[in-house]
């Protein structure tokens, strides 16, 4: 009795957290970057324009697929995918925990990811495209909360640290990491142009996160850029810019011209309204823009960060 009593309060509690997810749609842009360094886009699409959580979107090599997270009317998250060539979407995964923040390997026969294990634990990775076969990356790693692969051989881990994430380098398949930094945000990305560097997002100032670098070359860090105010989701361009939203609007950030600034390059706050989380593909045609639901009620607290508690007792979702 003990067990089926403590089984349905997990259940009650488990199903309290998703109930406060935001309601999240996924739109896709077309984006034609002309001689001139002028880009152009077109009228947003709805790809998953149902009410729930659809989230973290990534793309296939060839860019004719995007990979997401999606909660609807479960208790934990699978992985989706979406097919362009005919617009369907199909589950991917229908596994006991909650599978975060899939990219596919180089082969595509599997997905990185993080999950959510029975314990709480929250570890990294890599599963079969129907989430069978896994195989945890690192053994002695159990507050993962977001990631960037690196290169085959290195990955960089945003981990939960009480009130805040830490971001630390690891070479595989051991468990030597380098400590990075403290107090960093959820986006961490490969530079396109870089000397085998990262970008990440120190979060001290308040107002406005700072972009920071790492190259594994030469080890240096240097600062990148001031992100506009509450912003801390931004996406790289494969000839060097970065790209980010806020209020409805896209911005650009060129770090060749750091003297223009931030500057306005598409308004989608009619169309899509309010987005964040990017995703560009490999040939930089497209995005993937994550917006809320425009009835949902729990836009302006989405942005921010969950309550900070037990590193093993809730996952950063938004």
């Amino acid at each position: 009795m003990k067990k089926q009593l403590l089984a349905a309060a997990m259940l009650l509690i488990t199903s309290a957290l998703c109930a406060q997810l935001p309601s999240t749609d996924i739109f896709l842009v077309n984006m034609n970057i002309a001689n001139d360094g002028k880009i152009y886009f077109s009228e947003p699409k709805n790809i998953t324009h149902r009410k729930g959580y659809d989230n973290q979107p990534s793309f296939s090599k060839d860019g004719s697929k995007v990979y997401f997270v999606a909660y609807h009317d479960t208790i934990q998250s699978d992985i989706y995918v979406y097919d362009s060539n005919d617009t369907s979407i199909t589950q991917l995964t229908n596994t006991p925990e909650s599978e975060f923040s899939p990219r596919i390997t180089a082969d595509e026969l599997a997905f990185t990811i993080i999950r959510v294990d029975a314990d709480k634990g929250q570890r990294y990775y890599k599963i079969l495209m129907d989430g069978t076969n896994e195989e945890q990356l690192l053994g002695n790693e159990d507050s993962a909360a977001y990631y960037c692969r690196v290169n085959d051989s290195t990955v960089a881990i945003a981990e939960l640290n009480n009130n805040q994430m830490d971001l630390n380098i690891y070479e595989l398949p051991g468990e030597q990491f380098i400590p990075l930094a403290k107090n960093v945000g959820r986006c961490i990305a490969v530079i396109p142009d870089g000397d085998n560097e990262i970008s990440y997002v120190e979060k001290a100032d308040t107002n406005g996160y700072m972009m920071m670098s790492f190259s594994l070359n030469s080890g240096l860090i240097g600062g990148v850029c001031q992100l506009p105010k509450g912003v801390e989701d931004y996406a790289w361009t494969a000839d060097g810019r970065i790209l980010c939203g806020t209020d409805g609007k896209l911005l650009m950030y060129d770090k060749s011209k750091p003297e223009t600034g931030w500057t306005e390059i598409a308004d989608f706050s009619k169309s899509i309204g309010d987005f964040y989380r990017i995703a560009i593909n490999n040939s930089n045609t497209q995005l993937a823009l994550v917006a809320y639901t425009k009835d949902d009620s729990q836009k302006s607290d989405a942005k921010k960060d969950e309550p900070k508690e037990d590193k093993k007792q809730k996952r950063k979702k938004d």
